[in-house]
């Protein structure tokens, strides 16, 4: 009878109903009806305005009243008849009878209505429970814990073992076992317990914790949950999955849990880092947060496309990692489920849709924009100098003009009568014989290009070099012949080999004879100096984009740049001779256009550049007239004769070019053309500018948030199409979601700080309860919310609904400090249970929802990785920096799952004993050992890992090189211990945390015995066997028993009291 008052006393408790539903017992929307609605109505009659059946909404009282007065609901929901029944049959939902009885009780108790638990405010206070024994509460959530299974009528566990609280405590804080020191100072220190007095015992706990909290390592273990919430990896994914250099952002998480960054403050960094009052290096590193999502380089990608990919992926992220939601449906219409217009969907991502990005990357190692570089101490030193010598030669070239005024009026009474234009790097006049000559420099970007693919050449008369031509014969008295021009389709154009790029620290003039003979709207390409073609986003191009001239200069378009575009467009279907100069100085100002020889105004696009603008690419040419892979040409463009000066021409050489006179003698063109002194001086100027350069081209460099020049419009999108239809009706305002009923702080920017302080605000509804419902899942097999991903309507319902609200209350008064909660869980007395369950514990609690005992479960991939190699004493705790590459099975699994991935080069040295934190994480090839112990891919936002047990992890002990080399590495360190029992005692406690008892003392020295003379017969095999990864064994070393304890060592390494934390 005990035993059934129990059962019936835990579905009340736990679930929150009984089996049958009488009138003495209050109806609780959230917890009895919302589920079955949800589950079974909203889908047709939830707030997807537009799949709402028959106009009913039954999410809302408004929408439900008239079936529920009219009795119609349970009338539909009560038919025999099919036509009439809701839900019906071929919907494949159906209510059970305690549904049905449940929705009857709570109409006749009138049918009252509630917001979603999460969505309504945390209490400014909890009313703390009251409990039979206080004396078992250690901590303040000890209380609701203990009232809730007392209520269910459940006694607590007994306390565990200290030995078994202290490896609990260890793997949750710092991911680590206690080494054996570690657990000799605890045993010594809790040697008289039963003599020490109950607050002599707690300092004893507390001492320990936080020697733990204090320990770099638990910034590492923190880190993993959240790097899986953030989608850290060391790829971009998709198809090509190139190495990234993000691997600062993970530091800076690990530091951030060591500092114990305030969450609030953590949340803020990431999201709006950038754009607090001036940022510091850290806190605009945090916005990597945003930008670490997966990025395609897809042949035929399109631009915007991608972008639109990228704002979604920051939507989904920010909604599942901040707020415990499911945003991802929304994108294509209104929540099914929970009260999420589209709409609201497209005004929160309106927050992320205004960065400086393009939305694809190319195939050189360049970091996509925007970027920060994070130079290293000595790296800044090194800039520091180059910004020093760049100023000197800057004064220096300041003098020498200064100086030169002496000089020019000399010169101007006895120079020349020609005009010299110097510096001449290139021309190419594409008149007849310009075949022999163009197959001197001419090379294809593709190695299957024959010269049948070459742009055709027409006559023309009117060309600024024809007419020039024409006006010099009719002087002369001559004829002339027509000259001839590429026309150009936009798929083919002239590419060309042998001419040296040029970069950002060097000045230069392309002179270019064009006509534009179709005016688009997209931008086009006349020519662009780079190292490649593969997009040929580097370097220098002149585009043309609605009759507007471009000249730019970038490292990566559009965050790392400098560019200018013509105010006013050039009339179309005339010839033009245009002129694009460049002064070298890495500012947008430095770049001008000229047509005629006329300077044109300009407005600046981008002005921001740093590192080398030439990042080498394995095949095209270095100056291409008319056309780039991956990009649109100068359809029906007509181009005669193109000139490229090292230097910036000054206006009367442009004018000399442009009419075919001699040009004005000005004191500006001695000092750039004539004079060798100055010109000396620019040359060293040029040379420290490339040094400064140069020193930038060694930093670090990761991808950040930044804001583009002009906010960007935002558009509802249908069905998430990039490219659905735009206008008035569509545009959004940034803003967050209604249905959450917490409003956009009065007088925050509508930024994303605004959104930081939103989320971050003590009465948010959501933030504090999702984190510290995460938090406490790290400690306890589940969280409180089994469906941490989901606080919305689909989401389960807490299973201590006033713990949830006062751990989230407590967070938020208490500074938002995590080091704070986790140590008062490991403290509590919650915390502090024995794992081991009783029968009709487990028969009426299998999953322990009432904590009436401590946890249980198998350690993550990393701990058991980390575990081997702590035990063995092969672990190299170094902390941050780039990822290592440990053991891998097979040749190259990373050419084997991708042709384009890069080869896969195994670290050496103690880079293969790093944390697991630190192994190179690769999206479409994550590491075997550690995907079998179930980590994520990181390809999207993952809050809650699976947890499986399966054969392969057993046989991943056994046999991966890692566990393997680790059980013999710590076998072959314990062999001089003489006593077998010694021995395996030392490393039961290395991987258990315990020494074991009589009873498996005896099965391993027979396992010991058994192994050891086989291995003495086969001393082949035994030398095969510890010879298994690249520590060597030690000289002298019997082989024979050192393979027979490297048995028993793995042995103990796949018990469950191993690799599960109890």
């Amino acid at each position: 009878m005990k035993t059934c008052f129990h059962l019936f006393a835990f579905f009340v408790i736990a679930f929150g109903f009984t089996g049958g539903v009488t009138t003495a017992e209050e109806i609780e929307f959230n917890r009895d009806i919302r589920p079955i609605l949800s589950d079974k109505c909203y889908f047709c009659h939830g707030p997807d305005s537009n799949t709402q059946e028959a106009g009913l909404r039954l999410d809302s009282h408004d929408g439900a009243v008239d079936v529920i007065e009219s009795g119609e609901l349970i009338d539909r929901v009560t038919s025999d008849d099919p036509d009439v029944l809701m839900p019906p049959p071929d919907s494949k939902l159906s209510l059970t009878g305690k549904d049905k009885a449940m929705l009857r009780e709570w109409i006749d108790q009138g049918a009252q209505y509630k917001s979603h638990w999460s969505f309504e405010s945390i209490p400014e206070a909890v009313a703390l429970p009251m409990v039979g024994d206080p004396r078992w509460c250690r901590q303040t959530l000890d209380r609701f814990v203990f009232a809730k299974f007392s209520e269910a009528g459940f006694e607590p566990n007994r306390a565990t073992a200290p030995l078994r609280w202290l490896r609990r405590a260890a793997f949750d804080l710092t991911g680590l076992p206690p080494s054996p020191s570690q657990i000799a100072i605890f045993e010594k220190a809790i040697a008289n317990e039963s003599t020490a007095s109950e607050s002599e015992l707690d300092s004893l706990y507390n001492a320990a914790a936080q020697r733990m909290l204090d320990s770099p390592a638990f910034g590492e273990h923190m880190a993993v949950a959240w790097l899986d919430s953030a989608r850290y990896a060391d790829s971009y994914g998709y198809q090509s999955d190139k190495l990234n250099t993000q691997w600062p952002y993970r530091d800076w998480v690990v530091k951030a849990f060591n500092d114990n960054l305030p969450y609030n403050q953590f949340l803020t960094w990431q999201l709006a880092g950038d754009l607090l009052d001036e940022p510091t290096r850290d806190q605009r590193l945090a916005t990597a947060f945003n930008r670490i999502h997966r990025l395609n380089n897809e042949g035929g990608a399109v631009y915007e496309e991608w972008r639109i990919e990228n704002v979604a992926d920051r939507v989904h992220t920010f909604g599942t990692a901040v707020l415990g939601l499911t945003l991802e449906c929304c994108r294509c219409h209104d929540h099914k489920y929970d009260p999420i217009p589209s709409r609201d969907y497209y005004s929160l991502s309106a927050f992320f849709n205004s960065i400086d990005e393009s939305g694809v990357y190319d195939r050189t190692e360049k970091v996509p924009c925007p970027s920060m570089l994070l130079p290293t101490e000595a790296q800044s030193r090194n800039l520091d100098e180059a910004k020093r010598k760049l100023a000197e030669a800057e004064h220096a070239y300041q003098r020498e003009l200064t100086e030169s005024r002496k000089r020019w009026d000399a010169w101007k009474s006895d120079s020349p009568e020609d005009f010299e234009i110097p510096d001449l790097r290139i021309a190419l006049g594409f008149d007849r014989g310009f075949d022999n000559s163009l197959k001197e420099i001419y090379h294809p970007s593709q190695s299957d290009r024959s010269w049948t693919e070459m742009p055709e050449l027409v006559d023309v008369t009117d060309s600024p070099i024809a007419r020039l031509d024409m006006q010099l014969a009719a002087d002369k008295g001559e004829s002339t012949q027509p000259r001839q021009a590429l026309q150009l389709d936009g798929e083919r154009g002239v590419t060309t080999k042998g001419i040296e790029p040029l970069d950002r620290w060097t000045p230069f003039t392309v002179v270019i004879s064009m006509r534009e003979t179709k005016r688009s709207p997209l931008r086009s390409l006349i020519a662009h100096h780079t190292r490649g073609t593969d997009c040929g986003y580097n370097g220098w191009d002149l585009t043309m984009v609605d009759g507007h001239i471009e000249s730019r200069m970038y490292r990566v378009w559009p965050g790392n740049a400098i560019g200018v575009r013509t105010v006013d467009p050039i009339p179309v279907d005339v010839w033009h001779q245009v002129s694009a100069t460049y002064d070298g100085s890495s500012k947008a100002e430095g770049l001008k256009i000229f047509v005629g020889g006329k300077l044109l105004e300009t407005t600046i696009l981008r002005d921001e550049l740093k590192k080398s603008c030439n990042v080498k690419v394995d095949h095209g040419g270095e100056f291409v007239i008319g056309q780039r892979f991956r990009s649109r040409g100068f359809a029906g463009g007509l181009i005669d004769d193109v000139r490229l000066y090292t230097r910036e021409l000054t206006v009367p050489e442009l004018q000399s070019l442009a009419t075919g006179t001699s040009g004005e003698r000005t004191q500006e063109y001695y000092w750039s053309a004539i004079d060798k002194p100055t010109r000396s001086a620019l040359d060293a100027l040029t040379s420290a500018r490339k040094e400064l350069v140069m020193a930038e081209e060694a930093m670090n460099e990761i991808p950040i948030m930044r804001e583009t020049y002009q906010p960007r419009a935002a558009h509802l999108l249908a069905r998430g199409q990039y490219d659905a239809p735009k206008n008035d009706e569509t545009r959004v305002e940034r803003n967050t979601p209604s249905g959450i009923s917490f409003p956009f702080p009065a007088g925050a920017p509508r930024d994303r700080r605004g959104l930081a302080q939103w989320v971050t605000d003590p009465q948010h509804p959501l933030t504090a309860r999702v984190a510290v419902n995460r938090l406490w899942g790290n400690f306890f097999s589940s969280p409180l919310v089994r469906t941490p991903e989901n606080f919305g309507l689909q989401g389960e319902l807490p299973t201590h609904p006033a713990l949830l609200d006062w751990l989230a209350r407590d967070f938020i008064d208490g500074g938002w400090n995590v080091k704070r909660f986790c140590k008062n869980v490991v403290l509590s007395a919650t915390y502090r249970q024995d794992s081991a369950a009783t029968e009709e514990q487990l028969k009426l609690d299998p999953t322990n929802r009432l904590l009436a005992r401590g946890p249980a479960h198998r350690l993550a991939a990393e701990q058991i990785r980390d575990l081997a190699l702590s035990a063995s004493g092969l672990l190299n705790s170094e902390i941050g920096g780039p990822p290592v590459s440990p053991y891998q099975p097979g040749e190259d699994l990373w050419k084997e799952s991708n042709s384009m991935s890069p080869p896969y080069k195994q670290s050496v040295g103690i880079s293969l004993y790093r944390r697991s934190l630190y192994s190179v994480w690769k999206r479409t090839s994550p590491l075997p050992n550690m995907s079998a112990f179930d980590t994520t891919s990181r390809e999207v936002c993952t809050v809650k890992r699976s947890r499986t047990n399966t054969p392969l992890q057993a046989l991943v002990l056994l046999n991966d090189v890692q566990f393997v080399e680790a059980a013999r590495v710590m076998a072959q360190g314990l062999m001089s211990i003489q006593d077998d029992d010694g021995r395996i005692n030392e490393a039961f406690l290395r991987l258990t945390g315990r020494r074991c008892d009589h009873q498996e003392t005896e099965i391993l020295r027979t396992l010991f015995a058994d192994e050891l003379e086989y291995y003495s017969e086969h001393k082949q095999d035994a030398q095969n066997f510890v010879t298994f990864g690249d520590e060597k064994v030690d000289p002298g070393t019997d082989v024979a028993s050192l393979a027979a304890f490297t048995t028993v060592c793995q042995t103990i390494l796949n018990l469950d009291a191993t690799i599960w934390k109890r």
